[in-house]
This record gives structure tokens, C-alpha cells and sequence, in this order.
């Protein structure tokens, strides 16, 4: 016989469709429910009753059995008290079986109401979509089913519209999908900060080509207003990216309508290295997937535990998280664009131009040491901001209006993909394929000098190369040339003891000058 009814669980942070069967024999009042049910379906058994009362129904006298199939997978994360109870209304001739197979996805009160899971509502629409099974759920869960493509979605408010939906499905329609939602949000403009044409140049070419920015300087010089209107910059996300984020947070809630717009996420420096890369029991997404397809925000990142940043490294080359467990593992996506912001010293003032810095050469090494160099090595551009003039804050802006610098960027993306060169975003190509897509003979002469010079590393070089395809991408050019290289290079950082060497080097000529100008007066008296 066809299995008709179907409940859902998570497992391995996926739905999966689970049948449900049912029957009652004489014996022992009891309920045995089989098929490795965590504690949660457990407690269903002990809500049937009073459920099925409530509505004139029966509960079998004797002994119930519900099997749970297939038995080696967890039973979890996802009610499944409504496909119990349609199980044994079926069972009972109480309801008819239904005509097509079914997901009952709800969980019932003690007045058999429905109510919607707490989440992975999406995920089980999905599982149900890819076996042809239609949808039965609470009014509340209904827009999230249907956002899976394709989800045939019927919604009630308690047990007695489901059996007459059951008795004659023929007099009821399944639900429209939900329209997309309009961002209607007013995003903080880029415009607005004045100076900082560099860092301004860096947050285009990291809208263009997907690059992760790094901002340091004093504090005051824009780092975080800056960081955080890049995402202005950002496309809408296209449908299979929406639909990758739209999963990840359905592990975590329910979902009020599909992810239009690329996520912000800007964790706190005391955030743990399970909260930012994901953990738990059972395992649920960290910050770092929830940001996929968008900004991964790190303010202060040097004030991060070393665990939280180290653990980022090889989710940020392979673009997924992945977690194993004794007993769970799982697989998020993590495609993100990773913006951070640091003092140069403790103090902050290190490269001030007029106010001195009061750390020592070994607590600036010490602080700067807290991110390691694989880790700056994942950075494709640099920007050292420092203080901008008043007259400059209070005139008019110093850079290209927003809309020009999104219309460039939307120029730049159309561009990359009418290339047919094996990638669209820089950050995704390899060292060959940027070659092949064209690289002339001077760009490539000044990188093997910069490479030696600078003791690049090749992971440094790749980078450097893929920040200058991305220049060439904006201003349309197939082939890139020294001038693009240039750029790419003057957005490398310098290793901290050369910071060090540097910083303290103009301090140093900022005392002595200061020493001489108090000296002056006395000199001129004399």
C-alpha cells in the first residue's frame, strides 16, 4: 500500500519526509510510539486525546502503536502531532486516507488547535516539494511553506477542518504563493562621509568583486560609518542565493517572506566561536552563514577571542561551514564579504598626525599579533584611514553621489557576466584564469617586483591580482594593466612589525618637531 502520511524532521540541518503509520489493537491502555522520536515527539502521545475529544472524537481503548519510518533517522526539531492524529483518524475510519500523499506539519493543543513549528517550517516544505507531497499546515506557517517552489499549501485552524479537508479535499484550494516583499528601508548613505577618497575606492571595488575589506586608523575617522554602508552598494541577491539564505534561517525561526536584499551581520566582539561559525545540540547556523550572500561586519577585530577568528580561515577560502559532531554534522553556506575595523594600537592614536600615542613597542606588537598573518592574508584590501580636516566635514560631499557609484558598480556586474572567462566575481577566479582572462606585459613585470619586494606570499599575490581584475572590471576593461596593479598593491597591508617601525618612525618626527617649535622662542630671545 502507498504511504499517504507523512510528518517531516531535521536532520543534518536538512528536512527529510518521515511516514507515519498507525494502529490499534486490545490490550493495556497505552501508547508506543517507535522510530527513535526525540522527548519533544514523545509528548505528542500525550496530547492526542484530549485533542481528539475536544472535536468529538475517540481515543482507541487499548493498546496504540505509531511507527516512525525510516527508524535510523532522528525524529526531531519539526511537531508532529497532526500526522499522528491523521494517522489514527485514518486508522479509526474516522477521516478518509487521503487522496495524495500528504506532509501534516503542525502541532496541536489540548484543544486541538493547530499550531505552526518553531521552525525549519521552509525545510520540510522543501523535503515535501522534491517527493510531489502536498502541504497541510496552520494558518501561521502557511506563507513559509509555500515559499518553496512548486509547495502545494493548505492551511486550517484546528483538527476538525483538517478532517474535512481529508473527506472532501475536492471543496478546498491550495493558497496563492506569497507576493515579494518590497525593501522599503532607508539605507545610510555612502556620500555622507566625507574625504576618505581611498577607502571610498576600496568599498567599490569590494561591492564589485566581492572583496574583503579591512579599515584601520584612530578612533573618529569614519572606519564603522563606512563599514556599514557598503552594503548600499550590494545587488539584490539572485533567487538560488535568497533561497541558500532563506534555509539557513529557517534552522532558526520562522520566515516571514524570501530574503530579497544581502544580510548585515555584526557580531559582537565577545561573540563566541560557536555563535559566529555555529554549534549547539542539535547544530544550528552561526553568524558567519547567516551574513551568506552579504557583510560579515567585525568591529574592533583584534578584541575578538583568537578562536573566533582563526576558526573563519577555511570557511572563508571554501565559502561553507563545515561542523561534525559524534553524532550530527552539518553544512551551511558561507559566501560572505568580511569587513573589519582595528585601531592601530591599543590607544588608537598610533598613526595620529598630531595627538602621540602611549603605548609601548611591545604592547603594539602584542596588540596587533591578536590577528595572524593566514588571517590578514585573506584580506584583499587594506585601507589606513586617518583624521579629516573640519572644513572638509562641514563642506560639500568630497565623492561621487550614491546613485553614480551603484550605477557603476551595476555596469561593472553586467560586464563580468557577458565575459566568458570561467568566473564573474574576482574573488572567485584562480591564478590561471585570471591570467587567461588578460594580463599585459607591464602589469605583470611591476607584480613580480612588488611580489619580491614586499614578500608577498602567493596567496598575497592572488589576491593583489584579483583586486586589480576587479579595477578593470570597472572601468570595463578586458585586459589588466599596470595601473590596475598599482591600485591592488597600494591596498596591501604592511606586516605589523613594519607598521610598528613606520608609526613609531613618523611619532617620532611629530616629537622632535614639537621639541623644536617649544625650543624656538626661547632661542629667539637669546
Amino acid at each position: 500500500m502507498k504511504q499517504l502520511i507523512y510528518a517531516a524532521t531535521i536532520h543534518a540541518s536538512k528536512g527529510h519526509l518521515v511516514g507515519v503509520e498507525s494502529r490499534s489493537d486490545p490490550g493495556l491502555s497505552r501508547v508506543i510510539m517507535v522510530g527513535m522520536p526525540d522527548a519533544v515527539a514523545k509528548e505528542s502521545r500525550e496530547r492526542l486525546p484530549a485533542a481528539l475529544k475536544h472535536h468529538g472524537y475517540s481515543f482507541p481503548k487499548g493498546k496504540v502503536l505509531f511507527n516512525l519510518f525510516p527508524a535510523q533517522i532522528p525524529k526531531r526539531g519539526v511537531p508532529i502531532d497532526l500526522a499522528l492524529a491523521a494517522s489514527l483518524l485514518v486508522e479509526e475510519q474516522c477521516a478518509v486516507a487521503p487522496q495524495k500523499a500528504t506532509l501534516f506539519l503542525a502541532e496541536l493543543d489540548l484543544q486541538g488547535n493547530l499550531h505552526p513549528p518553531a521552525y525549519g517550517t521552509l525545510l520540510a516544505s522543501l523535503a515535501a516539494v522534491e517527493k510531489n507531497v502536498q502541504i497541510v499546515t496552520a494558518h501561521q506557517a502557511a506563507n513559509e511553506a509555500a515559499l518553496a517552489p512548486g509547495a502545494e499549501v493548505f492551511s486550517f485552524s484546528n483538527l476538525k477542518e483538517v478532517v474535512d479537508f481529508l473527506n472532501a479535499p475536492s471543496s478546498h484550494l491550495p493558497m496563492t504563493p506569497p507576493r515579494k516583499s518590497l525593501d522599503t528601508t532607508v539605507h545610510p548613505r555612502l556620500d555622507e562621509i566625507r574625504g576618505q577618497q581611498h577607502a571610498h575606492n576600496a568599498a567599490a571595488l569590494c561591492a564589485v568583486g566581492n572583496h574583503s575589506l579591512w579599515l584601520q586608523g584612530p578612533p573618529g575617522t569614519g572606519k564603522s560609518m563606512l563599514a556599514q554602508r557598503v552594503i548600499h552598494l550590494l545587488p539584490d541577491l539572485t533567487d538560488d542565493t535568497a533561497m541558500q539564505l532563506a534555509r539557513v534561517e529557517a534552522l532558526l525561526g520562522p520566515l516571514t517572506s524570501m530574503p530579497r536584499r544581502p544580510p548585515f551581520r555584526s557580531p559582537h566582539t565577545t561573540t563566541s566561536a560557536q555563535a559566529l561559525l555555529g554549534g549547539g545540540s542539535p547544530l544550528r547556523p552561526g553568524e558567519m552563514s547567516r551574513a551568506h550572500g552579504g557583510i560579515l561586519f567585525l568591529d574592533e577585530m583584534p578584541e575578538f577571542t583568537r578562536p573566533s577568528l582563526e576558526g573563519m580561515r577555511q570557511p572563508l577560502e571554501e565559502k561553507e561551514v563545515r561542523l561534525q559532531r559524534a553524532q550530527d554534522w552539518a553544512k551551511y553556506p558561507a559566501d560572505v564579504i568580511m569587513l573589519a575595523t582595528s585601531n592601530p594600537c591599543p590607544c588608537g592614536y598610533l598613526s595620529h598626525p598630531k595627538i602621540p600615542c602611549r603605548c609601548s613597542d611591545n604592547r603594539i606588537e602584542s596588540y596587533l599579533s591578536r590577528v595572524s598573518g593566514p588571517l590578514q592574508d585573506r584580506f584583499d584590501l587594506f585601507v589606513e584611514m586617518g583624521p579629516v580636516a573640519a572644513d572638509v566635514l562641514d563642506g560639500p560631499p568630497t565623492t561621487q553621489p550614491d546613485e553614480d557609484v551603484i550605477d557603476n558598480i551595476s555596469a561593472a556586474k553586467k560586464f563580468q557576466r557577458s565575459q566568458a572567462r570561467g568566473f564573474v566575481c574576482a574573488n572567485e577566479a584562480s591564478l590561471a584564469q585570471i591570467m587567461d582572462a588578460g594580463i599585459n606585459a607591464d602589469a605583470q613585470a611591476q607584480m613580480r617586483k612588488a611580489s619580491t619586494l614586499l614578500a608577498l606570499s602567493g596567496r598575497a599575490v592572488l589576491r593583489c591580482l584579483r583586486v586589480a581584475r576587479s579595477n578593470a572590471d570597472l572601468n570595463l576593461r578586458t585586459t589588466i594593466n599596470i595601473q590596475d596593479v598599482r591600485q591592488a598593491l597600494s591596498f596591501r597591508p604592511l606586516s605589523a612589525q613594519q607598521k610598528i617601525t613606520t608609526d613609531k618612525h613618523r611619532l617620532g618626527e611629530r616629537l622632535n618637531q614639537h621639541h623644536q617649535n617649544r625650543l624656538a622662542p626661547a632661542n629667539n630671545r637669546d
